[in-house]
């Protein structure tokens, strides 16, 4: 531990730094990871392309069929098998619906995606997609982490060179990382006879305490439980009374050195009774430190994001051609570079803003560090349809743009896509800074309330909750870029802002409406507070703010339940745009 040191300087070699770090370099590895998968990715595409015979699939349209539905079963089926492994049979068949309508429209992307990134005729292409737009910033992004994961490795090992030690004990970190995939439960039954001479009976057991999170038993008679055959120390004896139902002793709450920080391969019960006793164990473990957990979902997301992106662009190149080039034209706005400057200094300046909440302003700093990311993206993503859109109408342009072998859907959906492009690289940018903070966040409390040192465990449970958060931030300002475009298609930005407010305080209070309405004696109340609740979106869905406050686990099924409704709601605004935007005259 660093924890010897007391200075909470940034830029001194402190335990404080050290702790504020660690989490941060955990997130730049899982980034790191993500990003050479998708390098080996785009060397395999590149490997693909010259196989005769696959390059050419993609150019049959019998042949792309056949094999894009096939592949795109075989990825179904990992993905399921995969959820199955993770979630365990009854969370996986209670949750299968919502499992289906999110991973089957992914694994016919990535279908018939692979097919079409390996043809022929995209030599050239997918380095060019690479290096350019959304994944040119994506990239640098990446590179940023890999940098600090890599040096902060090495810093570590050289103790900071005095300056800055970005993590504390990275080895065990990747010695957890690597025993996770041995994480999980053993159950074991043992029949034990009546202890004769005072010699306890032997059993079979392998685990590793330094990787025991808890241990559940089951017994019908009283027995002792021990490590060693003649124990010298009544410490080291676990008395474990008759229980009928599962019983839980958590390793840290034992007040014992029963079970040993290394690898244990048998213990020793001893049977008090006069019969024949039944012991149930079950000992769960994981690694030493389980914050690592984070690092394969990291990585996995950075991939998925690369080869979604990767895929769209080849299936829908025209669409994608006029998403690229709002995604450049957006992100060079005097706006979008203004939102982010105010996103970036008051993500840093409110740390030290004091909430006076009696020892919660880290709640309030993370709730008003979501609420502005919210708003300021919303804001971004209705200012950049009525220029991106109105705009260009009312200007011309569009018909410039409508001339080429673009229609009129692929310029629609080329805006969306554009615009929701530029807000992705909005909340990872800044999502991301937010985490920073709000790591750093318990270091300054507890130095103000004379508390000590906060540990880098603390800081990340506190920074990591903020993800759900984010992501769902995300969906909604996605939503309210589908509604602005559908807007922008007909009016300009005044109304634009206008009508988006009433959506957004109107979808923020359709629960409370609905609710309300039912103690109405009015059947018109009701009538109305349901036509809201059907017309406009419910967007307390995307609000978690009270469990991301309190630390609580959002649910996966919640966010794929999320994802759903921003897709059902979302396509069904696209088509309304379409419609109106069908018979606008842009003459």
């Amino acid at each position: 531990m660093a924890s010897n040191l007391s200075s909470v300087g940034l830029f001194a070699l402190s335990a404080a730094q050290t702790n504020w770090l660690t989490p941060v370099w955990l997130y730049s590895v899982g980034i790191s990871i993500g990003f050479v998968l998708a390098l080996l990715l785009l060397a395999k595409i590149a490997i693909g392309r010259r196989i005769p015979g696959l390059n050419q699939i993609y150019d049959n349209h019998s042949s792309r069929i056949i094999f894009g539905i096939g592949l795109a079963i075989v990825y179904l089926g990992i993905f399921f098998g995969f959820s199955y492994w993770y979630a365990g049979a009854d969370d996986f068949y209670e949750h299968l619906p919502v499992l289906a309508m999110v991973l089957t429209p992914i694994s016919l992307i990535i279908g018939f995606g692979a097919w079409a990134l390996i043809s022929k005729r995209q030599i050239g292409e997918t380095s060019s997609v690479f290096g350019e737009g959304f994944l040119r910033w994506l990239n640098l992004f990446c590179i940023l982490s890999v940098v600090f994961a890599v040096g902060g490795y090495f810093l570590s090992q050289a103790n900071g060179l005095g300056v800055v030690n970005p993590v504390e004990s990275p080895d065990i970190l990747i010695e957890s990382l690597t025993r996770l995939p041995y994480a999980g439960t053993t159950e074991d039954t043992f029949v034990i006879p009546p202890t004769t001479e005072g010699k306890p009976h032997p059993i079979a057991i392998e685990f590793n305490g330094a990787e025991l999170k808890a241990v559940d038993y089951k017994a019908n008679k009283k027995v002792l439980l021990m490590v060693d055959e003649t124990p010298l120390t009544p410490s080291a004896i676990l008395d474990l009374p008759t229980s009928t139902e599962q019983s839980r002793i958590f390793q840290g709450g034992l007040g014992t050195n029963l079970f040993p920080a290394e690898p244990v391969e048998q213990l020793y019960v001893a049977n008090l009774s006069d019969s024949d006793a039944e012991l149930n164990l079950v000992f769960q473990t994981g690694p030493i430190y389980s914050e690592v957990a984070i690092i394969p979902v990291l990585a996995l997301c950075i991939l998925a994001i690369y080869v979604l992106f990767l895929c769209l662009s080849t299936l829908f190149p025209k669409t994608f051609a006029v998403a690229h080039s709002t995604f450049k034209t957006e992100i060079s706005q005097p706006v979008y570079l203004l939102a982010f400057l105010i996103g970036f200094f008051f993500m840093v300046g409110s740390i030290f803003i004091p909430y006076n909440t009696f020892g919660e302003d880290i709640k309030m700093y993370k709730d008003s560090g979501l609420t502005l990311l919210r708003v300021l993206a919303i804001f971004v993503a209705i200012w950049a349809a009525s220029k991106s859109v109105a705009a260009e109408i009312e200007g011309r342009t569009a018909l410039t743009v409508l001339s080429k072998p673009v229609g009129r859907r692929q310029f629609i959906f080329g805006k969306f896509s554009g615009i929701s492009l530029a807000l992705a690289l909005f909340f990872v940018v800044l999502g991301f800074w937010l985490m920073i903070w709000v790591a750093y966040k318990p270091i300054y409390d507890f130095k103000e309330s004379s508390k000590g040192l906060a540990e880098w465990t603390v800081c990340y449970q506190e920074s990591v909750h903020m993800l759900p958060g984010i992501f769902l931030c995300f969906l909604e300002a996605v939503l309210f870029v589908a509604i602005s475009v559908a807007i922008s298609t007909r009016m300009g930005i005044l109304p634009n802002f206008l009508i988006c407010f009433s959506i957004y305080v109107l979808g923020h209070l359709t629960p409370l409406l609905v609710q309300s309405s039912s103690f109405a004696a009015l059947p018109t109340v009701s009538v109305f507070a349901n036509l809201i609740a059907i017309v406009f979106p419910v967007l307390n869905h995307f609000d978690v703010q009270a469990a991301v406050n309190t630390n609580a686990q959002v649910p996966l099924v919640y966010i794929g339940w999320s994802m759903i409704y921003t897709a059902i709601y979302g396509t069904m605004t696209m088509l309304f745009a379409l419609v109106m935007f069908e018979d606008r005259d842009l003459a």
